[in-house]
């Protein structure tokens, strides 16, 4: 799997709409070989009771996320944005500002930055599979013994993409157009 160059990813983004919403550093003077994302939305969870059934005679097993509320959220067109403390100890779902449209022939990966790490921040994120169309939901997890200070917009992760060979079989899962969490069970798909 080879990586795209930012010639290409740009080239994509403007053709194609790859991405949505990127922040004019990143369209006019990006670093390295992915485009960084922003903090968009921080979301506090306030129920539990997840769970994740294993596939079985009936089918594909049930799943039921957590519950959650809007913490803080990018104000567009704001000269000052929210900023959000987290805690040690502290885990949120935050989701990216931007919007991703992958195609067929692309697999997006998340890679945090640096700055997040070394404030004590652990971002869990994934894959993105072809054919996801929204925006990217992962956790963070200060890690740290000390609050660390979070302004909405602020980039905090990098997505390089990978050129796929070979057949793929696009997305289709509940979490499709950027949906944080099914607060309901219902059966994977």
């Amino acid at each position: 799997m080879a990586v795209l160059g930012l010639d290409e990813v740009l080239r994509r983004v403007k053709e194609e709409g790859l991405l949505e919403n990127l922040g004019d550093r990143e369209l006019n003077n990006p670093e390295g070989v992915g485009l960084d994302l922003r903090l968009g939305k921080v979301f506090k969870i306030v129920e539990g009771g997840a769970f994740i059934e294993c596939d079985g005679e009936v089918g594909l097993g049930l799943r039921k996320g957590v519950k959650t509320e809007v913490l803080a959220e990018y104000k567009e067109g704001s000269k000052t944005q929210e900023e959000v403390i987290i805690n040690p100890g502290d885990y949120y779902l935050v989701q990216t500002l931007e919007t991703v449209n992958t195609p067929e022939d692309v697999m997006p990966m998340i890679y945090p930055r640096s700055s997040l790490f070394r404030a004590g921040l652990l971002l869990l994120n994934s894959k993105t599979d072809p054919g996801y169309k929204g925006s990217l939901t992962m956790g963070l997890k200060n890690l740290s013994e000390f609050d660390v200070k979070l302004q909405m917009g602020a980039r905090i992760c990098n997505m390089v993409f990978y050129k796929i060979e070979g057949k793929t079989v696009n997305y289709r899962g509940q979490h499709q157009g950027g949906r944080v969490s099914p607060h309901e069970a219902e059966r994977q798909v």
